[in-house]
């Protein structure tokens, strides 16, 4: 059984509080305010609900770390990660379009980050009660039980998640066509929660998962729990992914890693 690092402690508690109000409002969603913020991505008053729940309970328990918050993000929070304060960078709703489409994979988020190095991360499936965490050396877990990831060392019987968005269109094409490239060869599902995606690399249901221009927010936890799984998070070019530089994630176990990246550097 783990022993449970105080701030994992902080992030459960934030986690947990605004997940009772996201199952509230999972639960009543012909009743939300749905606003569309871009291209294929909307926001729901469930987001920002719980976006200020999520930031009460950090700022209570952590004055002293600066916040990150999705839904209130703007350039200046970019200089946050440049100073020597710790930081919470959280997504209060990873999977909007799933939720507000009455689809249970979707999960809350958050990570922290000290000197430009994620520290710890949280991630919780509300539906199915899943709580994710790792900190730095001690582990990657699901509630009270280790996590490790998948050790197949080859794409077939394998199974891989991607995300693939329309916001970037000109993107678009590589990302269909890596999939379609993949799914030559074995399983690829497009789950739409990159959270939860990284959360299951690191739990060995996928073998791997792969997306572009994703936000800090929305790999910040899966990356430690990847790598505190046993796992690897590089860039399309096999070198360690730096989550404030790289386009493209690529997440998997170090047994598959290679014949994974070799698979997607050169589609176009």
């Amino acid at each position: 059984m783990a022993i449970i690092p105080p701030v994992i402690v902080v992030m459960e508690k934030a986690c947990r509080s605004a997940a009772k109000g996201l199952v509230r409002d999972f639960g009543e969603i012909e009743k939300l305010q749905i606003s569309k913020k871009d291209k294929n991505d909307f926001v729901s008053s469930a987001d920002l609900k719980a976006s200020q729940t999520i930031s009460y309970h950090l700022e209570k328990d952590r004055p002293d770390f600066l916040q990150i918050d999705e839904e209130s993000y703007s350039d200046q929070d970019a200089e946050k990660l440049q100073g020597d304060q710790p930081v919470f960078v959280f997504d209060p709703l990873d999977g909007t379009k799933n939720f507000i489409h009455g689809n249970g994979y979707f999960a809350v988020s958050i990570g922290l980050m000290h000197k430009k190095e994620i520290i710890a991360g949280a991630t919780y499936n509300p539906i199915l009660n899943e709580f994710f965490w790792a900190h730095k050396g001690e582990g990657a877990w699901i509630n009270n039980s280790r996590l490790r990831v998948s050790q197949r060392n080859h794409l077939e019987g394998s199974m891989f998640a991607t995300g693939v968005q329309i916001k970037h269109p000109d993107i678009l094409s590589r990302g269909i066509a890596q999939a379609s490239h993949l799914l030559q060869q074995t399983s690829v599902r497009i789950m739409g929660s990159a959270a939860l995606d990284l959360a299951n690399v690191a739990s060995g249901k996928f073998d791997g998962f792969w997306a572009s221009r994703l936000n800090l927010w929305d790999i910040i936890a899966g990356m430690i729990l990847v790598k505190e799984a046993g796992g690897v998070c590089q860039n399309l070019q096999g070198k360690d992914f730096n989550p404030l530089e790289d386009e493209t994630l690529l997440a998997s176990s170090a047994a598959i890693s290679q014949e994974f990246q070799q698979n997607l550097k050169n589609i176009t």
